[in-house]
């Protein structure tokens, strides 16, 4: 069985900046606050990093998942929301590795796997363990199933 999760240098830099903006979050507000007239940078941080910080909150830890593969089967398990989902190889429908050029010796992998209830799981090479070898799983259990670009 593979299990693939986000990699610790992905949680612990995104930890960072989010611990970093809700910090100056904290701060801009509390100047609003008491102060009866803030200086117009602190409304420029609220409307800039509130969203921003949502954003990463909802997009990384919200959807924190745990991918699992192994015996003609691949399950997601979603520990914030509570959420398991348990798949089949036979109901994917199609699955693409998606290769992005990001310099000149660099590229970005991402795994997209589509099943027949319309659910997408994606993940990429940097950010979870395990992804080649889930690419080559993939490979031999449901190579048809790929889509080419």
């Amino acid at each position: 069985m593979i299990v693939s999760k986000p990699t610790s240098n992905t949680l612990v830099s995104f930890s960072l900046f989010l611990i970093i903006t809700y910090v100056i979050i904290g701060m801009s507000v509390l100047q609003l606050v008491s102060d009866g007239n803030p200086p117009w940078y602190t409304y420029l941080v609220l409307v800039v990093m509130v969203p921003v910080a949502v954003f990463i909150t909802i997009k990384i830890f919200i959807n924190y998942k745990r991918i699992l593969v192994g015996n003609n089967m691949i399950e997601v398990h979603f520990p914030v929301r509570r959420v398991k989902k348990k798949y089949e190889l036979k109901r994917i429908e199609s699955w693409r590795e998606s290769v992005v050029k990001t310099g000149k010796n660099s590229t970005f992998r991402e795994l997209e796997i589509r099943y027949d209830d319309q659910f997408k799981l994606t993940f990429g090479h940097k950010e979870f363990t395990h992804y080649r070898e889930i690419l080559n799983y993939l490979t031999k259990k449901v190579g048809g199933k790929k889509v080419v670009e």
